[in-house]
């Protein structure tokens, strides 16, 4: 719980990451956090794909992303 408030408390809009557990995201998402996990890759990297609007490439392998992820 922690590490969610610390991230809300920051004013976050969405969160890339590599893993998280899914009351964590639930909770982001409830608080209005876009949350897009199971990414690989480097920071850069995955800021470059969020702005070209293709995290999809740098989804991990055997994790595709939900439909509403895209």
């Amino acid at each position: 719980m922690d590490r969610t408030s610390a991230i809300l408390a920051c004013g976050v809009s969405y969160l890339l990451c590599g893993a998280i557990g899914a009351d964590t995201r639930a909770r982001l998402e409830r608080a209005g956090v876009g949350v897009r996990p199971w990414l690989t890759g480097s920071v850069a990297q995955a800021v470059s794909a969020f702005r070209r609007g293709n995290l999809a490439d740098l989804a991990m392998p055997g994790c595709r992303p939900r439909r509403e992820d895209i």
